[in-house]
């Protein structure tokens, strides 16, 4: 056999891929009495095409994957995609819009329809395109978030959480979009700094007009929501104003003066105004002062009634107006210059309003405190360890996290109330009946309130268990993205089911992702292994960084600077792409990547062509022959040498999760031991007899 002079990758690599799937070379065996080695993939979005990060952590996982296939263990891969809740139902939004609709006006019912469909339509694009990356996944076992058996899952998780006693509902602070519409828990709030402004305004006294304290605030808007002002009850600059009595301008309300500790004496003028309904350390004081609540925007993103006659506006115009009225009056001190932290939504940028709202919570101190002891006591292994310092801060430093959305693609709370006999009045009953999708949020809080004994059970009851009433309402709400995603490693497996695949793959072995997603899904992955199967997800985290430009930016379509795997693909060949990947993949750390790279790995691709095409040239006549390893010639000794030198080198990088050095040391024997050193040695012992030394 002669290969042609020419190496094409797109017409070499496209045969093999479905020689290896039709064969079943990907699966694993129930019955093998090897070793496993389970890998479950960070599932992509359903939205999701191929990008860089999904092209190097996939290559990642199947250098892991093929390596212990290699070495006869019972390798298993499972893919499987999210169902990505507000970024995949923004999409059909989108959709909708266009056609001059919202979800609202197609009802849930019909909505979801339309979701379902976008999803059989456009949802597996990236498995198909994993498939193009060469990803020797076992595509029997495809998974889907939302998918029957993941949605008894979850059902199921939620019922065990409650029965705990560690899901809760109630009415607190939290992180809320306006663009979105919905709660986001603390980590999907992303932080960045801009350019605003400090304002200095001055709270007259109640007995005194004249008099009174001077407060700074980066939110105007927000004091017509005060309840308070506060000052460090260690701050001589005012020593004995606590209990005083303040105007509160522009709304007429007397409000208290209190001392509370958590007041940075440092910041401003040392008074803060306090709005328990709009700020987490507010609430604080609010609660240990026992100040009254005054929510004054809306979840719509506009003043609320509370706020009188500024009801309506959107929040930048009834900031303008107040700082305006705050002038006009002769209470506007100053305005300075100040840099401000903004938090914003992780999926769509808007600025985050931390707002009251009733929502589901999960207790989650016990079970991170049980997923630090895991890591503590090396049953969960980060790699590499510098990680593993802020994985165990965030752990310990965690607060309980809100798992309801206010969206309809997701799994649906289930949790049902009986209108029967709960404290429903006829007015909230008619309420409720008004609004049948719990479009405003304030119905759904009289819902959830009225009833002191939800329901609590995967399948719609007939009847209600207490008073076997038939006039039952199910939670309008469906759990974040995050919880499905986080029983990941035990649904993929068949649990709540005891199944083989489980007993046998369950913990799985490695965990690879990127550090973004750390404490979104690394860590409450080990929570809820923990609480619902008494034991560890996997064994060891390998966490790897993104890639960026050449100049060392992360990749945007707004700097113009995105690598597309699929031309890269096209244009160097799947294994230039793969191997650029992982010998700059070097653990834990980010990595800048330019055709350069993918040049210089499609250089190493010929010469395996070329030096694979010169082998078999001189294969004619050739027959296998056992020589004894006195016999052979030193070229022989030497070069098998190397060849099990790196064979080892390559296992023990591999196990140290350091696949750069892994490649690095295959591309030095290859070129420089087998292609240079080794071709010169037979050449000098066939013309000169052999060398002494080889280097």
């Amino acid at each position: 056999m002669e290969l042609p002079t020419v190496y094409s990758p797109e017409e070499t690599e496209s045969k093999w891929y479905p020689l290896w799937e039709g064969r079943g070379l990907f699966g694993s065996r129930q019955d093998s009495d090897r070793p496993a080695f389970t890998i479950v993939i960070p599932p992509p979005n359903v939205t999701g095409s191929l990008h860089m990060g999904h092209a190097l952590n996939n290559t990642l996982q199947d250098v892991l994957v093929r390596w212990h296939r290699m070495k006869g263990d019972n390798a298993l891969w499972i893919p499987g995609t999210d169902h990505g809740g507000i970024a995949t139902q923004n999409v059909v939004e989108k959709i909708l819009k266009k056609e001059g609709k919202s979800r609202h006006d197609l009802g849930r019912v019909k909505f979801l329809e339309r979701m379902w469909a976008w999803r059989k339509e456009s949802g597996d694009t990236i498995l198909h395109q994993l498939r193009k990356l060469g990803c020797s996944l076992d595509w029997t076992r495809t998974r889907f978030t939302m998918d029957e058996a993941s949605s008894r899952a979850v059902a199921a998780a939620f019922g065990a959480f409650f029965q705990k006693g560690l899901v809760y509902q109630g009415v607190r602070l939290v992180n809320w979009c306006p663009r979105c519409c919905t709660a986001l828990s603390d980590i999907e709030v992303e932080h960045e700094e801009r350019a605003g402004n400090l304002w200095h305004i001055r709270y007259p006294f109640a007995d005194d007009p004249l008099g009174g304290i001077v407060v700074a605030t980066t939110r105007p808007e927000t004091m017509l929501g005060d309840t308070a002002v506060a000052v460090n009850p260690t701050d001589e600059r005012y020593r004995g104003v606590a209990g005083k009595k303040l105007k509160l301008p522009l709304m007429d309300r007397v409000i208290p003066i209190v001392a509370d500790a958590a007041v940075d004496a440092a910041f401003g003028t040392g008074a803060v105004k306090v709005t328990p309904s709009h700020d987490a350390t507010d609430f604080e004081i609010g609660e240990r002062h026992h100040l009254p609540h005054e929510r004054v925007i809306g979840f719509d993103g506009k003043m609320t009634v509370r706020a009188g006659r500024f009801a309506g506006l959107p929040i930048k115009e009834c900031r303008e107006k107040v700082v305006a009225e705050l002038e006009a009056l002769g209470l506007l001190v100053k305005v300075e210059d100040h840099r401000l932290a903004v938090s914003t939504c992780y999926r769509c940028a808007t600025t985050i309003e931390p707002l009251e709202s009733s929502q589901w919570f999960l207790k989650t101190t016990l079970m991170a405190e049980a997923a630090a002891k895991a890591t503590e006591e090396g049953r969960v292994n980060i790699h590499p360890e510098s990680w593993a310092k802020p994985y165990l801060a965030w752990l310990h430093n965690n607060r309980d996290w809100c798992i309801s959305r206010q969206i309809w693609w997701g799994h649906q709370i289930p949790v049902w109330y009986c209108l029967a006999c709960g404290d429903y009045s006829e007015e909230k009953v008619r309420r409720i009946r008004e609004d049948p999708t719990f479009k405003n949020e304030s119905v759904k809080s009289l819902l959830r309130e009225g009833s002191p004994r939800p329901i609590v059970q995967a399948e719609a009851p007939t009847a209600c268990p207490h008073c076997q009433g038939k006039d039952l309402v199910r939670d309008p709400d469906v759990l974040d993205t995050w919880f499905s995603s986080g029983l990941w490693p035990l649904t993929t497996l068949g649990w709540p089911d005891e199944t083989d695949s489980l007993k046998i793959h369950y913990p799985t072995s490695v965990l690879a992702t990127g550090h973004e997603i750390l404490y979104l899904w690394v860590a409450r992955m080990v929570m809820m292994g923990l609480t619902l199967r008494n034991d560890i997800p996997y064994r060891d985290v390998f966490i790897h960084g993104i890639v960026r430009d050449k100049q060392g930016r992360k990749m945007s379509k707004s700097l113009n600077n995105v690598i597309d795997p699929l031309d890269i693909m096209k244009k160097f060949g799947t294994d230039a792409l793969r191997f650029a990947l992982v010998s700059q993949a070097s653990p834990g750390r980010d990595m800048q990547m330019s055709d350069d790279n993918f040049v210089g790995a499609r250089n190493f691709a010929n010469k395996i062509w070329n030096a694979s095409r010169f082998v078999m040239m001189n294969l004619k006549d050739f027959k296998p022959v056992n020589i004894p390893v006195a016999d052979r010639t030193p070229a022989d000794r030497w070069i098998i040498q190397r060849f099990t030198d790196t064979l080892a080198q390559v296992d023990g990088f591999l196990a140290g999760f350091d696949p750069s050095q892994a490649g690095r040391a295959l591309y030095g024997f290859f070129w420089n031991d087998f292609c240079d050193w080794a071709s010169k040695w037979r050449n000098r012992e066939c013309n000169q007899g052999p060398l002494t030394n080889p280097r």
